[in-house]
C-alpha cells in the first residue's frame, strides 16, 4: 500500500505536510506527498481532494490510503491497510460516532443497507482507504462529478466531505465498505469521541480551524492545536 496526500504551495499546509511527512519516515511508510497550486481560498484547495485521488487511483498498483497532510502518523500501519486490500475492500473511512452513538460505526446501520436510520454517524474523510478495484474507482469518479455539479451552483464549505458521504450512502451494497476504527483517524482534541484507551495511530490536527475563519472559542482550539504540534515536532 502507499500513502498519499497532497498540500497548496505557498500556505501554512507545507509545514503541515513536513511533519506529516517526517512520521511517515520515521515508522518507514510509502508515500507520495505531493504540491499543487492553490487555488485561492481554503473551500477550492479542498475541492483537489477527489480529482487528486482519481488520478493516484489511475496510477498506482495496489491499495492507496489518503491523509490530510494536517496528520501526523504514529505507528506503522502498512499491515492493517494491506490486510483491507488482500480481502477485496473497496473504501474505508471512519465513521465518527462519539460516547452518545457507541463510539465505532455498526455495520448493519441503516443509514448503509438504505433503511432508517436511528444511529447516524458522520463520515470523516481525514483519512480514507480505496482498494485496487474498479468499485473502488468508480466510487472516486462519483465523487468528482458530484463536486463538478455542487461547484456550479454555488461551493459551500465542507462540501466535499458531505458530497462523498452521500454517495458512499447511495452506492451501499455496490461497495465492499471497510469501518475504520477511530485510531485510523484520531481527531486530536476529542479524545472524548473514542472509546478509553484508544490508540492514536493516525493522528489529525484540523489546520482548518485556522484557515476557514474565527468560530465560537477558535482562538482557544487554535492554541491547543499549535501546542499540540509543537509536541509533536520535538519527537524529531
Amino acid at each position: 500500500m502507499k500513502v498519499v496526500g497532497f498540500y497548496t504551495n505557498g500556505t501554512t499546509y507545507e509545514r503541515e505536510a513536513g511533519l506529516l511527512m517526517a512520521s511517515l519516515a520515521r515508522v518507514g511508510m510509502s508515500y507520495e506527498i505531493a504540491a499543487v497550486d492553490d487555488r485561492g481560498s481554503w473551500d477550492k484547495n479542498v475541492a483537489v481532494k477527489p480529482q487528486f485521488l482519481l488520478s493516484a487511483r489511475e496510477r498506482i498498483r495496489g491499495p492507496i490510503v489518503y491523509i490530510d497532510v494536517d496528520a501526523f502518523v504514529h505507528e506503522d500501519c502498512s499491515e492493517y491497510f494491506d490486510g483491507l486490500g488482500s480481502q477485496g475492500y473497496d473504501f474505508g473511512a471512519h465513521w465518527f460516532a462519539g460516547p452518545g452513538k457507541g463510539h465505532n460505526f455498526l455495520e448493519n446501520c441503516g443509514c448503509v443497507s438504505g433503511g432508517k436510520c436511528t444511529r447516524e454517524h458522520r463520515l470523516l474523510s481525514g483519512t480514507l482507504f480505496f482498494g485496487d478495484t474498479d468499485a473502488a474507482f468508480n466510487l472516486l469518479s462519483l465523487w468528482v462529478g458530484y463536486n463538478r455539479e455542487a461547484a456550479s451552483v454555488g461551493w459551500q464549505a465542507g462540501g466535499g466531505q458531505r458530497n462523498l458521504w452521500a454517495i458512499v450512502k447511495s452506492q451501499g451494497r455496490h461497495l465492499k465498505q471497510a469501518y475504520l476504527p477511530g485510531r485510523y483517524c484520531y481527531v486530536f482534541d476529542k479524545a472524548q469521541g473514542y472509546p478509553k484507551g484508544e490508540p492514536r495511530i493516525i493522528e489529525h490536527t484540523i489546520a482548518s480551524r485556522d484557515n476557514r475563519g474565527p468560530k465560537p472559542k477558535g482562538r482557544r482550539r487554535k492554541s491547543t492545536r499549535r501546542a499540540r504540534i509543537q509536541e509533536l515536532e520535538r519527537r524529531f
